[in-house]
């Protein structure tokens, strides 16, 4: 099951261009339709499943490059930009390397009232690959819990 939704995870990730959106994961083939998850325009960074993680829990990302990911041993370092403009800045540790596709948990609690989020995933071959994903639209509670 956990192999079958990674490998949909990894095949929706690498699809065409569209705009930050909800992205409905669906198999014409199953019974339940499972939950959607909040990408950005290019699908490389989404956010994919509610975490247990202290009192308010965490948002899992799947972060998705061109190439091999070095974030089993390299931090992933993000920078959540709030509404006023103001940034701050993190590290994350990686919960699971799927393929080209980082998972890390974010804590809720760093998200609320953030209108961006800005990622620079360590690469193997060159220094790291930046992506943004949008957070204006997302609705955490419309994302599965505990998903990957």
């Amino acid at each position: 099951m956990i192999r079958h939704l990674a490998v949909s995870l990894v095949a929706l990730l690498a699809g065409a261009v569209h705009a930050q959106q909800w992205v409905e994961l669906s198999d014409p083939l199953a019974f339940d339709k499972p939950p959607p998850v909040w990408c950005n325009a290019q699908r490389t960074a989404c956010a994919i499943s509610r975490q247990p993680y202290g009192a308010s829990g965490a948002l899992r990302i799947a972060l998705t490059v061109t190439g091999t990911p070095d974030c089993k041993v390299r931090r992933v370092r993000y920078v959540f930009v709030r509404r006023s403009g103001e940034k701050d800045g993190d590290l994350a540790r990686v919960q699971e390397v799927i393929g080209s596709t980082c998972l890390l948990d974010i804590p809720l609690s760093q998200i609320e009232g953030m209108r961006l989020l800005q990622f620079s995933v360590p690469m193997l071959t060159q220094d790291s690959v930046l992506m943004e994903l949008a957070l204006d639209g997302l609705d955490a509670d419309r994302l599965a819990k505990n998903r990957l």
